[in-house]
């Protein structure tokens, strides 16, 4: 393992460590220290599932990363790299929502500058974003539909929420986005909002992959990685 290897593991450790101190910290202050007896109705937000399926990838990140670091063995692993991918864009995504929450237009305004809020809005999405770039890529080219592994998590939430509203067993009081409540939006309104997050969410995805591939080379200058599939 030369130098460079050396240095990405490190990185990576310290990376992920902070996600998780940051992720788990602001879990616990925003589902338990502050509402304790609405515990579960704090998973009903995005920001709340995003940062705690960041802060599986980074614990898978760590493990990978110590294992490297004693083995001396640097692997470079397809399934986690997708999921790193659908990390940084979740977080990317859930950073522009809430920016965008602040207009006039769309009342979800949070107080962004409680510790949980800011870690889950701010600097949790930054260290996922600079975690993927910073990550080995393990392809040259990538098709374009396996850009869409970006949007597991942004999919699943949608369908899971969505559901549960239509069938009437989210309250509206308690439904976490106005631009999902079906009762006061237009569906013209909501669907709009559905194909901005998709096609901003693949363009993010676009950007950080090749960004991540321009970064790779100084990790591994003379590898050539094949093209892959799968």
């Amino acid at each position: 393992m030369n130098s460079r290897h050396r240095l990405n593991i490190i990185l990576n450790l310290i990376i992920s460590s902070l996600i998780l101190i940051f992720g788990v910290s602001s879990i616990i202050v925003s589902a338990y220290v502050k509402a304790p007896e609405n515990f579960l109705f704090e998973f009903r937000y995005m920001t709340v599932n995003g940062t705690v399926f960041t802060s599986i990838i980074a614990l898978m990140i760590l493990i990978v990363s110590i294992i490297e670091a004693k083995s001396g063995k640097y692997s470079i692993a397809d399934r986690l790299y997708y999921f790193r991918l659908s990390s940084a864009v979740t977080e990317s995504i859930i950073a522009v929502v809430i920016a965008m929450s602040f207009f006039p237009a769309v009342p979800d305004s949070p107080n962004i500058l409680s510790y949980d809020s800011f870690n889950m809005h701010v600097i949790i999405p930054i260290l996922s974003i600079i975690s993927f770039l910073l990550n080995r890529s393990p392809r040259e080219t990538m098709h374009p539909l396996l850009r869409l592994n970006c949007a597991w998590l942004i999919t699943i939430y949608a369908a899971i929420v969505i559901s549960l509203i239509l069938t009437g067993t989210m309250p509206q009081d308690k439904i976490p986005y106005s631009f999902l409540d079906f009762r006061t939006r237009s569906i013209w309104y909501i669907i709009y909002f559905g194909l901005f997050i998709y096609s901003f969410t693949y363009v993010l995805s676009f950007i950080f992959t090749n960004l991540n591939r321009r970064m790779s080379s100084f990790w591994n200058p003379n590898d050539k990685k094949p093209v892959s599939s799968n």
